[in-house]
């Protein structure tokens, strides 16, 4: 996979992705997004903002940006009690 850093050309296999925790650590939810990160930029640290907007469908959709790339990906929502 291409790491989602503009103009970096090493091999990416770290997958970006986000998780929502209960209380006992297991996840509601837990995708992993189509944005990848090499070792080399994985290592450097990021500042990761975090926007949460409703929806209605029942749906997770994620958007990962770095440089102007944007990496999103949407995801059901189906181990809810």
């Amino acid at each position: 996979m291409a790491c989602i850093i503009a103009g970096c050309r090493n091999p990416a296999t770290n997958n970006f992705s986000v998780r929502l925790r209960r209380e006992d650590t297991s996840a509601i939810w837990a995708p992993n997004t189509e944005a990848f990160i090499c070792d080399e930029h994985a290592a450097c640290g990021f500042n990761v903002e975090v926007q949460l907007s409703l929806r209605q469908d029942h749906q997770l959709e994620t958007a990962v940006s770095a440089g102007g790339t944007v990496a999103r990906r949407r995801t059901p929502i189906t181990n809810m009690p």
